[in-house]
């Protein structure tokens, strides 16, 4: 199986592929790791081309030879292994400038049978960029809109060579991750009310913990493994105590930047949802969730059943998004492995 993996720079996707190698050389799995650019700085240099950290400034020409080179390359290299995975860009932000990280051309050199995405914390991304000589001075507009094309660009590629397309978290499990490529493993969608827990962050532990307990049978896609939203609704000081650690230059956001965050994470989440089988919901209160609602409803018109524990007085609309209501947990584990054949898993 030959893997896509893209991720914009700084988006934590070569410290995801570093760890996630390091889980395949202990199961002993046949499988290659690739990185264009890797390749496009090698080929380069053999023709006496030397790209700087600047190589976007290069000749558009350039650039494209060499991307065109380095991937028959790995479609050379990669064919010593069972499994490849490619990591690459989908595009570049670059003064004022989208730019072009493939053409469809050269994914046809190495037809792909699946596409990942991965995101990271906005948070994380701009500290990391800060660090970096390329992409310090970056702005937090400019960051939002490319995350927005990176993932635009990947899933229709993924449409257009009808391939699977997953967006996936930097912090994702490394052995769930590995299910998702290569188990058939049903997936699902953890949806729980993070806004109204967050003066009870225990409870947001339970639940994920519970997640966690579900994610030993099934590919679980947690909200929270990307916490964007901490930068606009939580205290700085509950940031820093219980969802991240937010760097002083991502402290203060402009309105339009804000909007960008609340954006995203809908649509991510919605993405969350898509990509899985069904949807899990744990709701512990009797307070309205418009979100953990509004994924309700979109899984219902994305024909994804959704399965809630939730031991409140029932509201018909409630119950209308709910294909089972469950009063505990354990009703629900038991009913997930018979309904998806999980007790052998």
């Amino acid at each position: 199986m030959k893997i896509i993996c893209t991720g914009i720079s700084c988006s934590g996707r070569k410290e995801l592929l570093k760890d996630f190698e390091a889980l395949c050389v202990q199961r002993q799995l046949n499988i290659g790791f690739f990185n264009v650019g890797d390749y496009m700085h090698r080929v380069a240099a053999e023709s006496r081309v030397h790209f700087t950290e600047k190589v976007l400034d290069s000749d558009p020409a350039v650039l494209s030879l060499a991307r065109r080179t380095a991937f028959y390359e790995i479609a050379q290299d990669a064919a010593a292994y069972q499994h490849a995975i490619i990591g690459l860009h989908a595009c570049f932000r670059w003064r004022g400038s989208l730019l072009e990280g493939f053409s469809f051309k050269d994914i046809d050199i190495i037809p792909p049978d699946m596409f990942i995405n991965v995101v990271d914390n906005i948070a994380d991304i701009y500290g990391r960029m800060e660090k970096s000589s390329q992409w310090s001075g970056i702005r937090k507009a400019a960051l939002n809109v490319w995350l927005d094309e990176e993932e635009f660009l990947t899933r229709q590629l993924a449409h257009l060579t009808e391939k699977p397309h997953y967006t996936v978290a930097r912090q994702h499990n490394l052995v769930n991750f590995y299910e998702l490529l290569f188990s058939a493993k049903p997936k699902f969608y953890l949806s729980y009310p993070i806004t109204l827990l967050r003066d009870t962050p225990k409870e947001i532990q339970r639940i994920r913990k519970l997640g966690d307990t579900l994610a030993q049978s099934y590919i679980c896609f947690d909200p929270l493994a990307i916490k964007d939203m901490a930068l606009v609704t939580f205290s700085k000081a509950e940031a820093d105590d219980d969802m991240l650690n937010v760097p002083e230059t991502m402290s203060e956001l402009d309105d339009d930047v804000i909007e960008q965050i609340k954006t995203r994470t809908i649509s991510r989440d919605y993405q969350f949802v898509h990509q899985s089988d069904f949807v899990v919901v744990i709701y512990p209160t009797d307070k309205l969730s418009p979100g953990v609602l509004s994924e309700m409803n979109y899984a219902t018109r994305h024909n994804k059943p959704v399965y809630a524990v939730y031991n409140e007085t029932r509201s018909i609309f409630f119950e209308n998004l709910c294909d089972k209501i469950f009063d505990t947990f354990e009703e629900l584990d038991e009913f997930l492995k018979i309904t998806y054949n999980t007790n052998n898993t």
